[in-house]
């Protein structure tokens, strides 16, 4: 059974998973990558109005996370999104993307963003076929990185 639960970001379940996005990345970008408050926000920002932290299980296994935060009026950011590598391929990764839309659009958000960087392609690939599109590009610390956003619906 597939279950979306909020959680808090700094919980076991969420930990590991942000653990494993980060070996993830570092395996991808090298050992010199470290996750700094820029690139994923603090803890403290998936709270409050407007914010989300949301964990999902597969038969009680958590297999992935995301969290929302507000950035501007009718704006929000999606930060940390991801789904263990055992877990791919079964739309987890659509289910997450979905909810945090839905929560964002019930937040009062006409917009969303996000940041992704370019050798986590799945994620892009995952972004692009949702409607997601570029709106700038940033190179640093020898990596490209890729702002996106999309409009929600209503």
């Amino acid at each position: 059974m597939i279950e979306v639960r909020h959680e808090a970001p700094d919980g076991p379940a969420s930990q590991a998973l942000f653990g494993d996005y980060i070996a993830l990345v570092q395996d991808r970008l090298g050992p010199a990558f470290a996750p700094t408050p820029e690139i994923f926000a603090t803890d403290a920002e998936f709270d409050g109005p407007g914010a989300a932290w949301i964990v999902l299980y597969d038969d009680d296994v958590p297999v992935g996370c995301g969290g929302l935060r507000p950035v501007a009026p009718g704006i929000g950011e999606i930060k940390r999104m991801f789904v263990a590598p055992g877990a791919r391929g079964r739309g987890h990764g659509r289910r997450l993307l979905a909810e945090l839309e839905a929560l964002a659009a019930a937040a009062g958000c006409e917009r969303v963003q996000l940041l992704t960087t370019e050798v986590l392609v799945e994620a892009r690939d995952l972004y692009r076929s949702s409607g997601y599109e570029i709106t700038a590009t940033e190179r640093r610390a020898g990596r490209v990185d890729f702002w996106l956003d999309k409009a929600l619906p209503g």
